[in-house]
């Protein structure tokens, strides 16, 4: 199994309404301490900014006009933090991307195993669009 990351994740949908998930990432040794938790040290709104600048390269190229034409906080969001203790993994979440299909994406892109892996929305990431209903067709990494 891969290293597990923690960091911060969109999911958007392109004018076809197929639904990608955007993430940036770090593992563990990378992490920064936030009390008695590790996190990415890197928030939504900066990295955001700088794939729109091209400071940073966009995970997924094709999805520049998007990024280009929204706000970071258009989108549905979370967050993957890991807690020491209890030695576990929490994603913070848009409720939207809690769905099966889209948890199983965040859980496989960050590499975290599910049973030491909690999921909590999240009311800081919920003002964004409605995504297209979950399907595993109509969704791409």
């Amino acid at each position: 199994m891969n290293e597990p990351l923690l960091g911060i994740f969109w999911f958007v949908a392109d004018a076809s309404g197929i639904t990608h998930l955007l993430v940036r990432s770090c593992p563990l040794d990378t992490a920064e301490l936030y009390g008695d938790r590790l996190t990415f040290p890197h928030g939504h709104y900066d990295t955001w900014e700088a794939w729109r600048r091209r400071a940073l390269p966009l995970p997924a190229p094709a999805l520049r006009p998007i990024v280009v034409a929204t706000e970071y906080d258009a989108w549905p969001r979370g967050r993957i933090v890991f807690e020491r203790p209890p030695s576990r993994f929490v994603i913070y979440a848009d409720r939207q991307l809690l769905a099966p299909v889209r948890l199983a994406r965040v859980l496989t892109a960050f590499a975290l195993p599910q049973e030491q892996t909690s999921v909590c929305p999240d009311l800081h990431y919920s003002r964004a669009k409605r995504l297209p209903p979950e399907s595993t067709a109509g969704d791409r990494a």
